[in-house]
């Protein structure tokens, strides 16, 4: 962690005040130490450049930062394809020029996706967060930037003070939560006057196969066995899945037959190759809890006088796009 970043932060239980102590520093670097807060007496440590802000995880929580953990480990590489999708998911925005000299949130980034693409886009800082064991991944991905940092956190306790990121963007995150709603506050609370909220989540709209297979299958099933057999399992799906996609959508949409379940997204995959499809399914299949999040539902969430939603897309026919300015 940079140490210019080691005072950015504050106490995720109270919002309090931080001061650090530092046992292993460089010139420019944190690598160990901790914050206390004098008003709660919490401490959080700071361990290989990472600082750590989770504590106490309830049981559901405990499972979804397992389960993507394992996940991330499996596919930690950033690529382009990976880069693509994450951009995509953001679009109209105008990445090119949007993030240039902002300072963004990026709550829940995995192995670092959102904040390498943010970073490499002109952000002045980007601050990443994740409750998984991922952001040691992320830190890795991404510490050839200097104006990224990296922390382990709860998105529903997250380590700063309110109002005070230009962006905050969270992609693939609220429908794995078990309450979007109130992740959804706290968000927005994080925002500056002015400043942009960025979600992208899974739709209602055009998931039917989703809904009734892929959903039934998911929480009878694949959720309750070992993550490993999930993953195999996976492979031999991502194998059918890159057929099918291929093989029978790619070569009807050329005679515009275009009516078989999830075409549009499943065009779109074939972008991609076997492995970045193979882990959207696992992701598909491991989550412990997945919603799918309705037009109305999502307009709902914005129609609020401390928000204006500026922009809502249906991405690829199954997912939703929304972004919002926060009032002055």
């Amino acid at each position: 962690m940079f140490l210019t970043y080691a005072q950015s932060y504050a106490c995720p239980e109270c919002n309090g005040n931080l001061s650090i102590t530092i046992t292993n520093k460089d010139k420019y670097y944190l690598y160990e130490g901790e914050y206390y807060c004098s008003v709660c007496d919490c401490i959080f440590p700071v361990k290989g450049g990472i600082s750590i802000f989770v504590r106490d995880l309830d049981k559901q929580k405990t499972h979804t930062a397992r389960s993507f953990g394992y996940k991330w480990k499996k596919f930690a590489v950033i690529d382009h394809h990976y880069k693509k999708n994450f951009l995509d998911e953001i679009f109209p925005l105008d990445y090119r020029t949007f993030f240039k000299g902002k300072t963004v949130l990026d709550a829940g980034t995995g192995i670092g996706i959102p904040c390498y693409c943010i970073a490499e886009h002109g952000a002045k800082e980007v601050f990443a967060v994740d409750i998984t064991e991922s952001i040691r991944i992320a830190y890795e991905n991404t510490k050839e930037f200097n104006n990224i940092c990296v922390a382990q956190a709860d998105i529903y306790k997250m380590p700063f003070k309110r109002n005070s990121f230009d962006v905050v963007v969270c992609v693939a995150v609220l429908q794995h939560l078990p309450n979007p709603w109130e992740a959804f506050d706290e968000l927005l609370s994080f925002v500056k006057p002015g400043g942009t909220l960025i979600l992208w989540v899974y739709a209602n709209e055009g998931n039917n196969f989703v809904r009734f297979f892929v959903e039934p299958f998911r929480k009878s099933f694949t959720r309750k066995l070992p993550i490993q057999f999930v993953l195999g399992l996976s492979y031999f799906l991502g194998a059918i899945f890159q057929f099918l996609a291929q093989c029978v959508y790619k070569p009807m949409n050329k005679v515009n037959m275009m009516w078989l379940p999830l075409n549009n997204y499943i065009i779109y995959r074939t972008n991609f190759d076997y492995k970045m499809n193979t882990q959207m399914i696992f992701d598909q299949l491991l989550a412990p809890t997945s919603y799918l999040f309705s037009k109305e539902e999502i307009e709902q969430m914005f129609n609020r006088p401390t928000i204006n939603l500026v922009t809502l897309r249906h991405h690829n026919s199954n997912s939703w796009t929304a972004i919002g300015n926060k009032a002055l």
